[in-house]
């Protein structure tokens, strides 16, 4: 936190007049993808009637959301349950239900984004994975969210993948970078919880003008994918 404020401090010294831009990513970045995961495997317990889930804490899930798979290993469900779960679940766990109902902001983030969002001329954008498709969902779950502390994310600052599911995410990334900066935001700090992100990013970034902060929670990617002088934990 101490280096972000430091860069903006800087950033806004030597562009006292531009629209200046933090960007995060959301899943993982924004949110606690953990609670999504416990609550769609839960559902699954109620929904056919069974107990695989009973015991199942917040804390005891270490894998990223995509790879729940090694989650129904680790808890020795019998193989031929763990696919008819597996496919539940992804069925589910976009559904306008769960993005409206399990989502969870990780501890500490949306205050540092009203903060942000408190200062002068200054914008808080979204440059997600996720699908166009998702974009109302989306929005009506963060600004739910953001309203007891008062945050409030708009449409015109939430990019999102025109690819689709899982497609070139670190093109998208880059991408929105470039969507913000041609809006004429000048994009200060951006926030992600994959390296393969940040990596890519990095590649647009000679002159490190914008600061990369890796939210250091669960993620797919390895971290050394990322020049290690541009690695900053957050938060």
């Amino acid at each position: 936190m101490v280096e972000l404020a430091s860069h903006y401090a800087k950033a806004r010294d030597v562009y006292p007049q531009d629209r200046l831009m933090i960007l995060f990513d959301i899943d993982g970045t924004i949110l606690d993808m953990r609670y999504m995961v416990l609550r769609v495997l839960q559902a699954f317990d109620k929904e056919h009637g069974t107990r695989f889930f009973r015991k199942l804490q917040v804390s005891d899930i270490t894998v990223h959301e995509n790879q729940v798979d090694r989650l129904l290993a680790e808890l020795e469900i019998p193989p031929q349950k763990q696919r008819e779960i597996l496919d539940w679940y992804n069925q589910q766990r976009w559904s306008s239900h769960y993005i409206l109902h399990s989502h969870i902001p990780l501890s500490g983030v949306l205050e540092v984004i009203r903060w942000f969002q408190l200062q002068p001329n200054t914008f808080v954008g979204l440059n997600t994975g996720r699908p166009e498709s998702l974009r109302s969902d989306t929005l009506r779950s963060l600004n739910g969210l953001g309203k007891e502390y008062k945050v409030q994310f708009a449409d015109e600052l939430l990019r999102m993948n025109p690819s689709g599911w899982e497609q070139e995410v670190g093109n998208a990334k880059v991408a929105g970078v470039r969507h913000f900066q041609a809006a004429g935001y000048r994009v200060f700090a951006f926030v992600d919880n994959e390296p393969d992100n940040l990596r890519a990013v990095s590649q647009i970034n000679p002159d490190q003008e914008i600061l990369l902060l890796h939210a250091n929670t669960i993620f797919e990617s390895k971290r050394t994918r990322l020049p290690s002088d541009l690695l900053i934990r957050f938060p």
